[in-house]
């Protein structure tokens, strides 16, 4: 399963505080389940700045049993995350942000253009060449990651377990 995001570090916590990105929605996270290492729970941070925007994806999770809105400003939440970070800890924590957007769209490119042309064949009327080149993007909703495909003025934004499943 692909798994594009960050592990979530301790020293993160400060530098959202600084940055004044000090709301966190936590969810359930399925895409890093490793089946070789230690059961731990996959938890997916998701930060911002303004209350409103985290306040709107908790509505969103509101039945993630792992669904929390946190304030990194609150001393409670504040050690709850990093408890949550302690290597004893039975979490493993993702931040939903990567790297190198160009990594993984490399990474996509290679490993799901098949699966991406076999969606669109399937379910949908477009009609493309052997030849012709797709170029995905990706975006996160909600923790949730999408691929976004364009042709003319058509534009499909599918859930990224779709196009694994192709």
């Amino acid at each position: 399963m692909f798994q594009p995001f960050e592990r979530f570090q301790r020293e993160y916590i400060d530098r959202l505080i600084r940055l004044d990105k000090i709301y966190i929605v936590s969810q359930s996270y399925d895409r890093a389940i490793d089946h070789f290492e230690d059961p731990k729970e996959n938890i997916l941070f998701t930060d911002y700045d303004q209350l409103g925007l985290a306040q709107i994806h908790f509505s969103a999770i509101k039945n993630d049993k792992y669904g929390s809105l946190i304030n990194l400003k609150n001393p409670k939440h504040r050690l709850k995350v990093t408890e949550m970070l302690s290597d004893d800890s039975n979490y493993k924590v993702f931040w939903a942000i990567v790297k190198s957007m160009e990594e993984i769209k490399k990474r996509v490119a290679l490993k799901y253009t098949g699966n991406i042309r076999r969606y669109i064949q399937k379910n949908t009327t477009w009609r493309i060449d052997s030849d012709e080149t797709i170029r995905p993007s990706l975006q996160v909703v909600y923790g949730e990651l999408f691929i976004i495909l364009k042709r003319g003025n058509h534009t499909l934004r599918i859930k990224f377990d779709e196009i694994e499943n192709a």
